[in-house]
């Protein structure tokens, strides 16, 4: 995800926009990615998605509501809808 994310990530980072990466490599960075999830208030939808990877969600923190999930396959574009969708309303 890596590129597409950075590059987003620079592209909105004056509008308030988090992009959160959850590492699913051990026990140890499982255990420290789902308290970050619950630190950001994700705890639910953190729980429906892991340990599933490769993907991206955008999620609106207002209604608690995913959405659109997003892979590195997906082009940019997309994903600048989906954002741009959840700063517009």
């Amino acid at each position: 995800m890596g590129p597409i994310v950075e590059e987003l990530a620079a592209s909105y980072s004056d509008k308030g926009v988090k992009f959160v990466t959850f590492d699913f490599t051990n026990d140890e960075t499982k255990a420290a990615a789902k308290a970050k999830a619950e630190e950001l208030g994700v705890a639910g939808t953190f729980a429906k998605n892991a340990p599933n990877t490769g993907f991206g969600l955008v999620y609106n923190t207002k209604d608690q509501k995913v959405i659109a999930k997003l892979t590195a396959g997906d082009e940019t574009s997309k994903w600048r809808e989906a954002i741009d969708g959840v700063l517009s309303k």
